[in-house]
């Protein structure tokens, strides 16, 4: 009865090490930094959303005051290896609104309200025709969005 109890125990370790064995393994998500730009100026504040070719999870960024930028998936560090279709978006208020404003315009108002920074065909995957391809080596995943 021992040897049993014994076996099952040592059996369950040794599966509990074989499926753990897999844990942290597989695809893992890969630095990938750069900066936008438009009419060769460093735009801060632009959304650069990357979707993916082959993975569910889109891949994001904000870009700071010098238009640089560093990718998150799921909210971690980092993108999928792999091919990306890309979108950007850059827009700002013409005259700022507090939060209960904000709340009571309609979306004719909020639209006249907003100045895009970059033309609006950046805003799109398909109009956009903005790739990314991240690479297993982070050194080759500095990317350049100068935008015409």
């Amino acid at each position: 009865m021992r040897f049993y109890l014994f076996a099952s125990l040592v059996a369950g370790l040794l599966l509990g090490a074989v499926v753990c064995a897999g844990c942290g393994r597989g695809p893992k998500l890969v630095n990938a930094t750069g900066i936008v730009k438009y009419k060769d100026k460093p735009i801060p504040g632009a959304d650069v959303l990357m979707m993916s070719d082959a993975n569910g999870a889109p891949s994001m960024a904000r870009t700071d005051e010098q238009g640089h930028f560093t990718v998150t998936t799921d909210g971690k560090p980092g993108a999928w290896v792999g091919s990306y279709r890309v979108a950007i978006t850059a827009a700002r208020n013409k005259r700022e609104v507090s939060a209960s404003q904000a709340l009571t315009m309609t979306s004719e108002q909020i639209a006249a309200n907003r100045e895009d920074l970059i033309p609006i065909k950046y805003n799109n995957f398909e109009s956009s025709g903005l790739t990314a391809t991240v690479a297993a080596d982070p050194s080759a995943n500095q990317f350049v969005f100068d935008l015409k």
